[in-house]
Order: C-alpha cells, then sequence, then structure tokens
C-alpha cells in the first residue's frame, strides 16, 4: 500500500479538536499525509486507493492501555470455592486454576479471540501483560505472531515476580528483556519489562528489574495498588505504602506505568506526578475484584494524564469510557468530575502518552494512520458541540464499522478481514473448556 485516501462523512482528530464534516485523510506509507476535504483529496490524489467512508465519522483509534487476553478464557469459568477478598480470590483461585495453567495453545487461542474483539470494537494499539509462570519460552514470540496476523498495534510482555520462585521470576525477566531487544525498531509490536506487585516482588528483585530496565533504556509496567490489600501489606511488612517502597528502591521514572492505581492517597498522588509515572485505569475491572475506586479525578487534577484499559474483563472501550465517565460521579457525588472530554482524552490522546506512543491518537499529518469509522446515524443530532458525547457515551462496539492500523483497513463494513471469526471462536471454546477441565 503506497497511497490510500479515506473519505468521511465527518471527522474528529481529538477531543480537543472541531467536527469537521465531509473531511477525510491522504495516507501515505501508513501515516497520515494529509487531512483535507473529500473533494479535495480526490482531486489531489486521483491516484490513490480509495476507502469510502462518507457514511462514517472518522476518530482515531482507541487504545488499550492495559488487558491480559488470557482472562477471556476464564469467562464464564466454574467457581472454585468462595472468595471474598482481592487476595483470597488470587490466592485461592486466579492463580491456580488460571495463570498457573495456562500453555501455549490457550495464549495463542486467546490472543486470537482478543485480537477479533478489538478490531471489532475499535481499539487499534494494546498494552498486553501475559500471567502464564508455566508457559513456554518464546510464548511472547507466538503471541506476537497472532497480533501481527491480525494486523493490531501492540505492547507485549510476560509478568515477572516471586510468587512461584526467584529463579522463574529471573527467567521471565529476561525472557522479557529478550523480546525487547528483539523488538526494539518494530513499530507494530514491542516490549516492557513488567512485575508484579509488592507483596509477590521481593526489594532486590525490584532492583534487579530496575537495573534491567536502565541498561536496556526501556519500559517497565507493574500493577499498584488494586485493592486495599497491597498498601496493608507492604506496610506491616516494610513499614511504608507501595508507592513509597518504590520510591526508595528507585524505581519510579517517566518509564514505568502502573495499572490499577485504586488504593493510593493524595501523597501517593503527588510521587507518581513527580517522578513522571504513567498510569492505566481500569473502572470496570476494579469494580468487578472489589478493589474500590481509583482517585483518578484526584490525578487528573494534580496533572496526571491516565490512560484506559479493559483488563481483560470486558472487550469494549466504549463501556470503559461510559464506566470510567459515571463511576466517579457516583463515588464522589460529584456531577463535575470525569468530563467526556477527558474520557475520550484517556481512550486516544492519553492512551497514547501512557503508552509513550506519540505518534499515534490523534488523527494528525506526520501520526500513523490508526482510525475508526463509526456510524453517524445517531437517535439525536450530531453536532460539532456534542461530538464527543454522542460518541464516548452512546456509542458501542456495533457502531465501529471501519478499523485501520497503519493505514491497512482490517475491518470493512462492520466484517473484521484480517482474521477468520469462525475459526477463532472455536479454537478458544475448545481452550477454554481445555482450562476449565485442567483444574
Amino acid at each position: 500500500m503506497a497511497e490510500r485516501v479515506v473519505l468521511g462523512g465527518a471527522l474528529l482528530c481529538s477531543a480537543d479538536s472541531t467536527l469537521q464534516w465531509d473531511t477525510g485523510v491522504w495516507i501515505k506509507d501508513g501515516l497520515i499525509a494529509g487531512i483535507d476535504s473529500n473533494g479535495l483529496l480526490c482531486s489531489d490524489h486521483p491516484h490513490a486507493e480509495l476507502v469510502d467512508a462518507r457514511d462514517l465519522l472518522l476518530m482515531p483509534g482507541l487504545i488499550n492501555t492495559h488487558m491480559h487476553s488470557y482472562g477471556l478464557l476464564s469467562h464464564g469459568m466454574p467457581a472454585h470455592g468462595v472468595q471474598r477478598e482481592f487476595f483470597e480470590l488470587l490466592d485461592d483461585f486466579w492463580w491456580p486454576y488460571v495463570e498457573d495453567k495456562l500453555d501455549g495453545p490457550m495464549i495463542e487461542a486467546a490472543m486470537a479471540l482478543a485480537c477479533y474483539h478489538m478490531i471489532r470494537g475499535g481499539i487499534t494499539s494494546f498494552c498486553d501483560v501475559l500471567e502464564a509462570p508455566n508457559a513456554p519460552e518464546g510464548i511472547l514470540e507466538s503471541e506476537a505472531n497472532v497480533v501481527r496476523a491480525a494486523g493490531l498495534r501492540a505492547v507485549l510482555m510476560t509478568e515477572a515476580s516471586e510468587r512461584i520462585d526467584r529463579a522463574r521470576g529471573e527467567r521471565l525477566l529476561a525472557e522479557n528483556a529478550s523480546f525487547i531487544r528483539d523488538h526494539q525498531n518494530d513499530e507494530f509490536i514491542s516490549g516492557m519489562l513488567c512485575t508484579h506487585t509488592s507483596f509477590s516482588c521481593s526489594e532486590s528483585f525490584i532492583e534487579l528489574a530496575g537495573q534491567t530496565m536502565q541498561d536496556l533504556e526501556c519500559d517497565l509496567h507493574l500493577h499498584l495498588s488494586e485493592s486495599a490489600y497491597e498498601p496493608k501489606a507492604c506496610l506491616e511488612r516494610y513499614g511504608e505504602r507501595p508507592v513509597m517502597w518504590y520510591d526508595r528502591l528507585g524505581l519510579w521514572s517517566n518509564s514505568v506505568l502502573v495499572s490499577q492505581a485504586v488504593a493510593v492517597d493524595s501523597d501517593e498522588i503527588d510521587i507518581l506526578y513527580e517522578r513522571g509515572v504513567r498510569v492505566s485505569h481500569q473502572p470496570i475491572s476494579n469494580c468487578e475484584v472489589g478493589g474500590g475506586f481509583a482517585p483518578v479525578p484526584a490525578m487528573i487534577k494534580r496533572g496526571i494524564r491516565p490512560g484506559l484499559g479493559t483488563d481483560g474483563y470486558v472487550n469494549s472501550a466504549f463501556e470503559v469510557m461510559r464506566a470510567a465517565h459515571l463511576i466517579q460521579k457516583a463515588a464522589l457525588q460529584d456531577l463535575q468530575v470525569m468530563p467526556t472530554r477527558d474520557v475520550f482524552s484517556m481512550a486516544t490522546t492519553w492512551g497514547a502518552q501512557a503508552l509513550a506512543r506519540p505518534d499515534i491518537g490523534e488523527i494528525k499529518q506526520g501520526h500513523w494512520a490508526d482510525l475508526i469509522g463509526i456510524t453517524m446515524v445517531t437517535d439525536t443530532p450530531l453536532n460539532s458541540h456534542n461530538a464527543v458525547e454522542q460518541i464516548a457515551i452512546y456509542r458501542d462496539v456495533e457502531h465501529v464499522k471501519l478499523t485501520m492500523v497503519g493505514g491497512n483497513v482490517l475491518m470493512k463494513n462492520g466484517k473484521v478481514l484480517s482474521l477468520d471469526v469462525k475459526k477463532v471462536r472455536q479454537d478458544a471454546n475448545q481452550q477454554a473448556l481445555r482450562l476449565w477441565e485442567s483444574g
């Protein structure tokens, strides 16, 4: 694909831009080379391949800044006992019956299913954490092959911790490091180091991860205070809260991305902001595990710009946007918190910042042509004043009809082109059953 012109019924470049009617984009070598009226695009680029989306609103592709694709296999899984608290959920169920049972075929099938749902729902870039300490070596490359075939942009990693033992943690840390080196010049698939929590990693292990991050000049991802359990455990063991613990160990910098950040106080938010730590917010899964409500409005007020993540619990970025918009209003009893403009930014431009990708998240000349088209048939009028609200609150997966990544068309007219949907679902169903029956 050398050149492609996408004609749009309307174009919204970002949350802060004005809705432009009868406007599209010119794509060259996978990048946005120009934005103009449909008429001028056709006359100026008569030999470019044409994508007619004049019945759609074009907007940036959505960015999923934290997810676990393997988690899709657990949907509907039979319960094992009754868990009432976060750590019980991990220790009694999730670790022994899900994470520790995952093998190569399960992981690949789950990734293919996740990619299908993301393409179908307008997610063009994602950050995925594999938590499978018994998976075969090379599993990240297996995942990468699935993602590349699907056509999405991804940051992949496997979680390294001492939950099983130190040797296992070091092996997984080394596997991340190898993957990062192998993909350092890959615009579509890259890696991060990944640890877990202050209750599954020792101080020396975090120091090792931090040194590896410095040596590779790469990023690192971890779960932070997903519930009150981690701060309590950290205080009991070290006499300080997790953010202060990591700070003392010298880990924090703008190369670190944390997910969750639910049970953090104002002093911890100050430190995260001052160190430039990036944050990913999972409003729906935080409810699912009984973790609580992350103080995202306070983070935004302090200057942090969080991205949004599905966490593998749901597949729709639109559901996550709505949840982020609504949950905080109820929790704080404040109608003004989490305005739709911020929520839309979290799913696009702020999400790009969270993944340290300034070349995505906005329809802008020089950026990658990662964009989606959603139907403009709305129950109430769509205009320049309400476009962000209509998208973030009143649109959903079924309204996405076009998905493009790097200028490549992955879905057109609501049909995913890069994956055999029937096979993907059949494989996922079979592998889910294998997982369920393995316990």
